[in-house]
């Protein structure tokens, strides 16, 4: 029996960049920072209410297409080749955004660029996983999920720099500047061993065997490589038995009281972190400062700018937190913070509208600050598709009930 195999020295892991969030990330930064921009706003007719819903929402929209293939283009190919796919897909609509004659048509980019985007984030994840020694995994991951902010930081602050521009480059720079690092990924990601997982169930056992003996064994077959391998030859012998896609396969997927209680969580935690309010900030931030009295450009990407270096602090603090204290715990508390946050929100914005007094404003700005924002097989599917659906509808609404009835479109949330 192998005894206590995860206690041995830590090898560093290869290197294997979290880009895939970074640049959506950056999209996510443009989507509000480019209406704060008036070249960007007036070139493409003002788009308002649901013609503007669309266009927040048109990630998602992707999103879901890839949800709906991605699990088996990965599971055919591979991690790597997709994850490379989907970063040439989101660095070619980078530059169709820029040249984009229509509104539509600049839509029509970030519909495929999310395609692109969740292509990688249906993929990456498992990557980063299985490349990871067992004594950092816990830590890496967390670390991966933090990596959206540095290009929400990235795309924010570049838009912040543009504004400045008097020209239409003012709003096409941030966009173009989008192909650096997805370019860098569709290259470099080659330079990363294919999961071991992967290479196993396609019976390339041995490369399996090669792959973790250099990054887990530090070039020695010890008893941490022993261990792994047997655990991932077991689950793939598992996965063959249990995981064809069938009626049998259903009913063991839902024919359990536990398999249920799994299944309602991953939909209702899906649904959730889509609707606890950070949507808001994430895609019509200029919407609701307008709301607050804070209109002009500088003042509108700065913010949006500033607030996602206090996410990127307090999702890399988070990282090293959880592993301690308890993804539970962590989960609670902050549901319930960001649901206080939000009910005082609400309150300040209806009062501000009422009383027109600048501290309000200010106080309703510092309650966005305080709402940051921010997962193995069929359960994971199932939760990614569900974020898409209910992230769609969120994002697509928004501006409509913001534009109709202000402050009060922000209730719904708090229930």
């Amino acid at each position: 029996m192998v005894q206590d195999p995860f206690l041995g020295q830590i090898i560093p892991p290869p290197h294997c960049s979290p880009l895939d969030l970074d640049r959506l990330g950056f999209d996510n930064s443009m989507t509000n920072g480019l209406q704060s921009i008036n070249a960007f706003m007036n070139h493409f007719g003002n788009p308002t209410g649901s013609r503007l819903g669309f266009f927040g929402a048109s990630m998602s929209v992707g999103g879901i297409a890839a949800c709906l293939v991605a699990g088996f283009l990965v599971d055919r190919f591979g991690r790597r080749p997709i994850c490379s796919a989907g970063a040439a897909l989101v660095a070619a609509m980078a530059i169709m955004e820029t040249f984009s004659a229509s509104f539509e048509m600049f839509t029509g980019g970030k519909v495929l660029l999310g395609f692109g985007a969740f292509l990688q984030q249906v993929a990456a994840p498992v990557l980063v996983t299985k490349l990871a020694h067992p004594k950092q995994r816990v830590t890496i991951s967390s670390l991966y999920n933090t990596s959206i902010f540095i290009r929400l930081i990235i795309g924010s602050w570049i838009t912040f720099g543009t504004i400045k521009l008097e020209s239409m480059w003012s709003w096409k720079l941030p966009c173009i500047l989008q192909v650096a690092i997805p370019a860098y990924q569709t290259v470099m990601i080659w330079l990363v061993p294919e999961s071991p997982r992967w290479l196993v169930s396609k019976g390339r056992t041995e490369e399996a065997r090669q792959t973790l003996i250099k990054y887990h064994g530090n070039g020695v077959k010890d008893e941490i490589v022993k261990f792994e391998l047997q655990e991932i030859i077991a689950g793939v012998e598992a996965d063959r038995t249990v995981m064809k896609f069938s009626w049998e396969a259903v009913k063991t997927t839902v024919g359990s009281k536990g398999n249920r209680y799994r299944l309602w969580l991953c939909m209702w935690t899906a649904v959730g972190s889509q609707t606890i309010g950070g949507g808001f900030t994430a895609s019509y931030l200029p919407i609701i400062l307008d709301q607050i009295g804070m209109t002009s450009e500088t003042e509108q990407t700065l913010i949006n700018a500033c607030i996602n270096i206090f996410n990127w602090v307090c999702a890399f603090i988070a990282a090293f937190v959880i592993p301690r204290v308890g993804r539970r715990s962590i989960f609670l508390f902050s549901t319930i913070g960001t649901n206080v946050t939000l009910l005082i929100w609400t309150i300040l914005s209806e009062r501000y509208l009422a009383t027109q007094k600048v501290g309000l404003g200010i106080s309703v700005l510092v309650m966005i600050f305080s709402v940051t924002t921010k997962q193995r097989g069929v359960y994971f599917a199932i939760t990614m598709f569900t974020i898409n659906i209910t992230a769609f509808f969120t994002t697509y609404v928004t501006p409509i009930g913001l534009e109709n009835i202000g402050w009060r479109y922000y209730l719904p949330t708090c229930v």
